[in-house]
């Protein structure tokens, strides 16, 4: 395939020529860690209202019509479905990891494509990571490439680069030549879709499941044969072109000679991530020995301007709408010294004292400040006053390497055992993280199933 000029033909290459032998072993332990933190939230996902809708909307039943596995339920469905659903479970909860160079939410995407595709094709756990890797490391080229102008022009990159990295996943794990490879771009470019005005609604969860599908059709249609357009991608009225005010096409030349994935955040909090930083304030103001939460009077919060409209929600109606509220989620925080699962719900959205301390949370944006941090100032009855800052790239960035595995491993285990069993979690979790070993993913899919169908 000759370059032509063409800035995306290196990266296609480099993506279609990706073979397991050529990824680092910690690169390979990232991918498998990711993976791991994506099926565990998923599964915690699964019987939330938005998955249950869309499984009652494809009308996917507990008859079976594919071999592809519904996560958390006894039910398998087509690639399609099963992409679909098990994409739309793993941003459910808004817990999924985060890559901060785009801002996509990068598996939630392609984990679910790429295990149907597998499913199907009866591939190794190490030709699941390495389809995971070239997906991956494609999608934040793709999404760099157009930051931060796509992103500000009102488009969830979850929803629109996921589709290019489930896209190049799943044709990968297909044995895709590269002008196959590059066929399943430009189709997933007139796919691509999700709006940010659909954050705090099913609308968000709802594009990373629609990502998954609409990139897995993109590759199968690729292997048979389709044509599409060569401008769709980066040719005028493409995808780069309406949908972003400028592009780097550095990003697009640079092949794998820098692995983004190891870039990768695993969320600690159950909440937007423009949220984090605020949680880990409140966290720390915990911490003093004179807090105090009944004679807190105000808070002041400073946060970057690009919180401003995602997750600013004044008064939150519900719980997906409290994920994306920098005063709930403080609020709640301080109150509860926690932002899991458990503090999102109907019952906390209620929480009296919860709602009471939200009301006393005033904003204040800074230009100035770095899009993962927050100032956190509370000021008690009395006049006294404690401040904190907190950040939270350099939370994470302080955590080791054997911590952060720890982290993952800790979290799936919370949030599978429920589902599965702990048992069932315990096994899932060493399977997962040594998926290279796996000779059938469906050695770890067919363990995906509710606590009341023990096999």
């Amino acid at each position: 395939m000759s370059d032509g000029g063409d800035p995306l033909v290196p990266l296609v290459i480099a993506a279609a020529e990706l073979r397991f032998e050529h990824l680092p072993d910690d690169v390979v332990s990232v991918a498998s860690r990711n993976i791991l933190d994506t099926v565990g939230v998923a599964l915690a996902g699964a019987t939330e209202p938005v998955t249950e809708i869309m499984r009652k909307a494809l009308m996917v039943d507990d008859t079976g019509s594919g071999r592809c596995r519904l996560w958390g339920t006894v039910t398998t469905g087509s690639a399609i479905d099963a992409a679909t659903i098990n994409g739309t479970a793993a941003h459910a909860l808004d817990f999924d990891d985060w890559a901060p160079g785009s801002g996509v939410h990068p598996s939630a995407p392609i984990v679910p494509a790429v295990l149907a595709a597998a499913e199907e094709l009866g591939s190794s756990g190490s030709e699941v990571l390495t389809a995971y890797l070239a997906g991956y490391e494609t999608q934040e080229r793709l999404g760099l490439s157009v930051s931060p102008s796509h992103y500000e022009l009102g488009f969830h990159t979850t929803g629109t680069i996921g589709t290019f990295g489930a896209a190049v996943a799943v044709a990968h794990l297909s044995g895709a030549s590269p002008r196959q490879m590059s066929t399943a771009l430009r189709v997933a470019a007139t796919q691509a879709a999700g709006l940010k005005s659909m954050f705090g609604s099913m609308g968000k969860p709802m594009h990373a499941g629609r990502a998954a599908a609409a990139g897995l059709l993109s590759a199968r249609v690729a292997m048979h044969g389709f044509v599409a357009s060569n401008d769709s991608v980066l040719g005028a009225q493409g995808f780069t072109d309406t949908h972003s005010t400028g592009r780097d096409d550095t990003w697009l030349r640079t092949g794998f000679d820098r692995w983004l994935v190891r870039e990768t955040r695993i969320k600690a909090y159950a909440a937007c991530f423009g949220t984090h930083a605020a949680i880990g304030a409140a966290l720390s103001l915990r911490e003093e020995p004179s807090f105090d939460v009944a004679t807190i009077e105000r808070i002041d919060l400073d946060i970057p301007r690009i919180c401003v409209g995602v997750c600013t929600i004044e008064a939150p109606a519900t719980v997906l709408e409290a994920k994306f509220s920098i005063a709930f989620v403080i609020a709640s925080a301080l109150v509860h010294g926690a932002a899991g699962v458990a503090q999102f719900t109907e019952a906390s959205l209620a929480d009296d004292a919860v709602q009471g301390l939200a009301r006393r949370v005033k904003l204040h944006t800074n230009d100035w400040m770095g899009k993962t941090r927050t100032d956190a100032r509370v000021t008690y009855a009395g006049g006294r006053t404690a401040s904190v800052s907190a950040d939270a790239e350099e939370i994470w960035a302080a955590l080791s390497d054997g911590v952060r595995v720890d982290h993952v491993r800790n979290k799936f285990v919370a949030l599978a055992s429920p589902v599965i069993t702990r048992a069932r979690a315990d096994r899932l979790t060493g399977d997962i993280l040594g998926l290279s070993h796996c000779p059938d993913i469906e050695a770890v899919t067919r363990e995906l199933v509710p606590r009341s169908d023990l096999r």
